[in-house]
Formats: C-alpha cells, sequence, structure tokens
C-alpha cells in the first residue's frame, strides 16, 4: 500500500498497529477514523463547536479552520450543505467582536469562506482605524495652572466695579 509511506507521527502508529500488513484501504480508513474520529464522540464535538469562542490572538482563518474541523467531526454523516451552514453560523457567532458579529450577518455572506472573507475585511479596516487613531493628536486642550488665578482676579475686578 503505497498510501502507508506518506502517513506521519500518530497516523503512521496506526498503520504500525494493523493486524495485518495485507490490509486494504478500507481496513486503514477504518482504523484512521476510529483513532481521530471516533463516532461516538459526536456529541462531544457538537458541544465543543456550540462552546467554541475565539481566542485573544487568534486569526480568522485558524478560527475558520478549527470551526470546519468541529463541524465534521460533530456531524460526519450530514449533507455538505447543511455542515457550511452549520459552520458558518457558528463562525460567526464564535467571534468576540459584537460590532463584528452584526456587520457580518448583515451582511447575509451565502457561506462560510463569504463570512471568513467578511471578517478579514472588517479586522483591517478596524486595526487601520486604531493605527490612524493613535496617530493623531488629542484636540482636547488643558488648561493651565494660572486658570484658578485668572477666574479669581475677573471675580475681583467685578466685585470693585459694582462698588
Amino acid at each position: 500500500m503505497y498510501l502507508s509511506v506518506s502517513l506521519r507521527g500518530q497516523a503512521q502508529g496506526v498503520y504500525g498497529n494493523l493486524a495485518s500488513k495485507d490490509a486494504t484501504y478500507e481496513d486503514l480508513v477504518r482504523a484512521l477514523e476510529e483513532r481521530f474520529a471516533p463516532p461516538n464522540q459526536t456529541e462531544l464535538y457538537r458541544v465543543q463547536l456550540k462552546e467554541r469562542q475565539q481566542r485573544a490572538t487568534e486569526t480568522m482563518v485558524k478560527l475558520d479552520q478549527d470551526i470546519r474541523r468541529l463541524t465534521n467531526l460533530a456531524y460526519p454523516k450530514a449533507p455538505q450543505d447543511v455542515k457550511e451552514t452549520l459552520a458558518k453560523e457558528q463562525f460567526v457567532d464564535a467571534l468576540v467582536n459584537s460590532e463584528m458579529r452584526l456587520k457580518i450577518k448583515q451582511s447575509r455572506p451565502v457561506d462560510l469562506n463569504d463570512a471568513v472573507r467578511h471578517a478579514v475585511e472588517l479586522e483591517s479596516f478596524y486595526r487601520a482605524e486604531r493605527r490612524q487613531q493613535g496617530m493623531v493628536r488629542p484636540t482636547v486642550t488643558q488648561p493651565h495652572s494660572g486658570t484658578k488665578e485668572m477666574d479669581d482676579m475677573r471675580n475681583t475686578i467685578k466685585v470693585y466695579r459694582k462698588r
């Protein structure tokens, strides 16, 4: 089996543990699925998918990849269009920035790739805006230390004028 030489790490170990070296492709696929995507853990993957939130320094692409992985593990027998819809909705819900979440929902993305594209675009806009705001000097002026004294002098002058 030529595929076996392409396996790395734990997958290579799974192949090495097959009882017969005359194992078929189907035997290898079954063994790999049992090791890496056990069918009795779909409920666990569904919970992980539902609870998945964007991490502090996580990129949109990494979040997208993890959402796709969890969706495929949580719903292995679902049709692809259903998986795509579930993944898209979970991706948007996993975003920590509520303003970004709302804007992406308003854009009505057709699939997960569309939602990720919108998220990456918005993220770059927000980053550029923050950078620009950091370069602009504040226009609020600080009162100088003599302001109180000036007010006192004005009040004293008003008192003398009234006399």
